[in-house]
Parts: structure tokens; C-alpha cells; sequence
């Protein structure tokens, strides 16, 4: 049986561009990106198919909304569990379990946001990942060796990114069994990894012998 479209209950006039992508969420999280229609969007917000072409230049272009939306509350996830941390180690270890709580929420979203082929024609999903980067790499100059300059902090920044994506594909692919069960689990097994990553980058890097011989 179809699903019963659910915009009728909720869609008002004048938010009909925030109802298709609530809706283009709805859908990439049940089918992928691939099955992935715009006639299936305005079917669901009881418009008629050419009524998203009004919002939307193009598939892409609805698409990259949803993206960006994601975009915007993986930040705020982030926001709201960073706001009880004392120390920039923890809030950047607070990423890895932050990328693993939205992926529980919006599977297929975060497919959409790192997509290659939008990120390339649609300029603002770059924009928001730097924006991103920008809100973490205060913390990442506080916790990188003395003498270490701004590649080291945007490495420590990538090799987060590295780790929370790993647990992500891991929890998707039910490794751990089903998501929506295991999601704050396994938040926890990547905030302690990420810990771990992140006091790495707190040893300088000839004081790696040293440090070893002291234990």
C-alpha cells in the first residue's frame, strides 16, 4: 500500500518549500537518494508536480535544501551537547557522538550533505561545512601540541570527521544492531574514541618516546 501523504495535516500556505523538504527527508530515508522523485515530494505535500518547480529550480536544487536543513540541525545537535562540556578536548569529542545522534535521526540526510556532485554545483553546502569547521577550530588550537600551527589543528578536525563517519556506517549498516536502539551506545563508544584521538594530538611530536618511557 502507498504511504498516505503526509502534508495535508500539516502544510499551511507560504511553507510549502519547508514542507518539500520535510518531505525529500522523508522519502531519501525510506528509499535513498536514488529512488528519490520530486513528484513523490509533491505527492506527499498534496501539490500538484509541477508546484515544487515554483521553490526549486531542479532535483538537485531540492535536494541541496534538504542538505542544507541537515546541515543545520546536525550543528544544532552538536550546539546542545557541546553546551554542557568545560573543555575543548570534550567538545571536540562531542563531534563523533554528534555525526552518530543525527545519523539515528536522518539516515539518509547525511548522504545528501557529503554528496559529491551537490556539493559541487551547489555552493552553500560548502559554505555550511566551513562554518562548521570555523565553530570547532577554536577548540582544535587549544588542544594541538605547542609549535604546532593551523595544518595540525585542520588535520586533527579531518581525522574527527574521519572517525565519527566510520561509527555512522557502522550503526546504518545495523553492526550494532538496530539504530534507533543502540543510537546513544554507540554515541558513547565514539565520544570515548574521539577522546582518545584528540589526546593524540595533545603529545608533541618528538615527545612521543618520551611520554611512553614515563609510563
Amino acid at each position: 500500500m502507498a504511504p498516505t501523504p503526509k502534508g495535508r495535516a500539516t502544510y499551511h500556505h507560504g511553507d510549502l518549500a519547508a514542507a518539500l523538504v520535510e518531505a525529500t527527508l522523508e522519502i531519501i530515508d525510506e528509499v535513498g537518494v536514488r529512488g528519490f522523485s520530486v513528484a513523490e515530494a509533491a505527492r506527499r505535500t498534496c501539490v500538484s508536480p509541477g508546484a515544487p518547480y515554483r521553490h526549486f529550480a531542479d532535483r538537485d536544487a531540492l535536494l541541496a535544501a534538504a542538505a542544507l536543513e541537515v546541515s543545520r540541525r546536525l550543528r544544532a545537535i552538536y550546539l546542545e551537547t557541546a553546551a554542557g562540556t568545560g573543555s575543548a578536548q570534550e567538545r571536540l569529542a562531542t563531534v563523533a557522538g554528534t555525526f552518530v545522534r543525527a545519523a539515528a535521526r536522518y539516515r539518509g540526510g547525511l548522504d545528501i550533505l557529503f554528496a559529491p556532485g551537490l556539493r559541487a554545483t551547489h555552493p552553500e553546502l560548502r559554505d555550511s561545512t566551513r562554518e562548521f569547521v570555523d565553530l570547532l577550530l577554536p577548540s582544535a588550537f587549544e588542544v594541538i601540541a605547542p609549535g604546532e600551527g593551523p595544518a595540525t589543528a585542520v588535520a586533527l578536525l579531518d581525522a574527527l570527521h574521519a572517525l565519527a563517519r566510520g561509527y555512522v556506517a557502522q550503526l546504518l549498516e545495523g553492526k550494532f544492531g538496530d539504530p534507533k536502539d543502540v543510537v546513544e551506545g554507540v554515541a558513547t563508544r565514539a565520544t570515548q574514541a574521539a577522546r582518545a584521538l584528540v589526546a593524540g594530538y595533545g603529545v608533541p611530536s618528538g615527545h612521543v618516546g618520551e611520554v611512553a618511557r614515563d609510563r
